[in-house]
């Protein structure tokens, strides 16, 4: 593309997408769209081969700074682009969620909704999430088996009877008890310890006044829980630092290493770090400002202060950002004091972090396929995390979907995934099929659990590329994938063109082993679909063989050749069996030749 080739681009801020074609390539906010965007031909390295390799330029104008930000953190979210800095790893972290409800209780969630419950996180520690709410559920009595929303109950369950829920769904909760049970949990989740322990104090002594001496000892018991639970698992420091998060930073040659440290009243709370190779061309600026556009996309509740190891350029917009989700906060460099210590120490920890990432990839040896497939592909990253999925059917019957997980070259089988095709007519259709597979894939149940690949490979060709290609943009993603046909092993893309490699191709191994773990995966599914059904009606019909004994022979058998080979008396020493059963269960075998 040409600067002659440009659209008339006004004076205002806005966001810019470069395309080639139909595919985002990159996109970027700018104050000036027009000094920015005319900017590119006159620069050099990755903006100048951007512009070159874009075949048009969109635009999007808006009011201001802060609504370019948030729109270049959507669009970049949701497409993926391959020039821009993803400093996010596509995991989805859980968070803590207390429902906006009369009654709330207080959830695990992957997703952040705009429905005015309050949310905590994210937490990169899925083991830390899991202690801190079953702290909450052992001393704070709020409801945990009635459902979102909550639903009514004919008697209260065994959490009711032990004192650790005031049973709203039965009617037995008083909403102002029920009510400081929730400050109390939002206080613990906020890090207002001493807020907490305060109150609970104070209910402990007038418990105590009042003669009640069991309640007094449940409050004694939470206190020493919040005791031990901030004891042993955080980092105390200066009280009076409050609430704030501070960032390390570090960096060698193509890889960065960026921290986020979070300190609630005092107290260490947690920490979430980032690891991204390929940035030899994007500065730190870029890179820091690729972190915390991605990490405070979703992040709450917020601090009111934010301290950076260096300025960046949109710090003002960022400021602006974060402090119309709620509070004021502010983002800034510390420049003396203790806050400078506080980022020198996540400094340090950052550059021991990337040293260890270093370390071990130098000791696992980087798998030669993902690189080679980079470069084949012309991806901006290696692909870490590649998904398979392949359609799987004999004779049109048993139709399933078959998904695997490679990770750094490598199976991952206990991510891989089965699934039967629905609402297939007639003869099995492999674009139908292979287009459900991968929608429901990325909108079901699987899209909380999994976190999304770095490349999609499909078992196929161009049809069925193209049908899975359909299904991302139905679930609103743009994630990069490849066919890879049978005879030929020739890869295929969605926009029609071919690549043909050797066979001793590093990429083309890579993705042959995957390929063929995928259809097997698929194959070992539907032979057992198909052996059970012909079990089943094996079995229909046969007197004396009821639904007991019929689920007892599936249990004991997965082929109809290991069941012909058991004689009358071994089969009726089976449970559930005699011999008159095991004789006309053979007998009904002999029949089907």
């Amino acid at each position: 593309m040409q600067l002659s080739d440009l659209p008339p681009l006004p004076e205002k801020p806005g966001v810019y997408l470069w395309k080639q074609g139909e595919t985002i390539i990159y996109v970027g906010k700018a104050k000036s769209l027009k000094a920015r965007v005319t900017s590119y031909f006159h620069a050099e390295g990755k903006s100048l081969r951007i512009s070159r390799e874009a075949s048009h330029l969109e635009f999007i104008v808006v009011r201001d700074e802060v609504e370019a930000l948030l729109l270049e953190a959507n669009l970049i979210k949701q497409h993926r682009p391959k020039y821009n800095v993803l400093m996010k790893d596509d995991k989805h972290y859980p968070f803590l969620k207390l429902t906006n409800e009369p009654f709330p209780m207080l959830m695990i969630v992957r997703r952040v909704l705009p429905d005015g419950a309050r949310y905590w996180g994210p937490f990169p520690d899925g083991g830390a999430v899991r202690r801190i709410k079953r702290l909450v559920d052992r001393f704070f009595p709020l409801r945990k088996n009635s459902g979102f929303p909550m639903k009514k109950r004919r008697y209260p369950c065994l959490n009711f009877s032990m004192g650790r829920c005031l049973a709203p769904c039965v009617d037995r909760a008083d909403p102002e008890a029920y009510a400081a049970a929730v400050k109390q949990v939002e206080n613990l989740l906020d890090g207002k310890v001493d807020e907490l322990f305060a109150s609970l104090e104070a209910q402990m002594r007038q418990a105590a006044m009042n003669q009640d001496f069991e309640r007094a000892a449940e409050i004694r018991d939470q206190i020493k829980a919040v005791q031990a639970f901030f004891g042993t698992t955080q980092q105390a420091y200066d009280v009076d630092l409050g609430d704030l998060d501070f960032l390390g930073f570090a960096r060698a040659a193509d890889y960065v290493v960026i921290q986020l440290y979070q300190v609630r009243g005092g107290q260490m709370l947690g920490r979430t770090s980032r690891f991204a190779e390929g940035v030899k061309e994007d500065s730190n600026e870029e890179l820091l400002s690729a972190f915390l556009r991605d990490y405070y996309l979703e992040a709450t509740p917020l601090p009111p202060l934010v301290l950076l190891p260096f300025a960046v350029d949109d710090q003002d917009a960022l400021s602006e950002f974060l402090s119309s989700k709620g509070r004021r906060v502010e983002v800034r460099v510390p420049q003396r004091g203790d806050k400078t210590r506080l980022v020198e120490l996540a400094q340090r920890n950052a550059q021991t972090a990337l040293e260890s990432e270093l370390k071990l990839m130098e000791r696992k040896g980087d798998h030669p396929g993902l690189k080679a497939l980079a470069e084949v592909l012309s991806l901006s990253r290696r692909p870490y995390r590649i998904e398979g999925y392949d359609i799987s059917n004999l004779m049109g019957e048993a139709v399933v979907g078959s998904i695997t997980v490679f990770e750094g070259g490598r199976p991952k089988k206990q991510e891989y995934r089965r699934m039967k095709i629905k609402g297939l007519k007639g003869s099995a259709d492999d674009f139908y099929s292979m287009e459900q597979t991968v929608y429901r894939r990325f909108t079901g149940s699987l899209a909380e659990s999994m976190p999304l690949p770095d490349l999609l490979l499909i078992d196929g060709g161009l049809g069925q590329v193209r049908a899975a290609k359909k299904a991302l943009e139905k679930a609103g993603l743009d994630i990069p994938l490849v066919g890879l046909a049978k005879r030929e092993e020739t890869l295929v893309l969605p926009d029609g063109r071919t690549i043909e490699l050797p066979l001793t191709h590093p990429a083309l191994q890579l993705l042959i082993y995957q390929r063929d773990e995928t259809h097997n995966n698929g194959l070992q599914f539907n032979r057992k679909l198909r052996t059970e059904k012909a079990l089943k009606s094996v079995f229909d019909g046969i007197k004396g063989i009821g639904p007991s004994r019929k689920m007892a022979l599936l249990n004991h058998f997965s082929t109809l050749e290991e069941l012909r080979a058991m004689s009358p008396e071994e089969l009726a020493r089976l449970p559930g069996m005699d011999k008159r059963s095991a004789k006309a269960v053979l007998e009904a075998l002999s029949t089907l030749g």
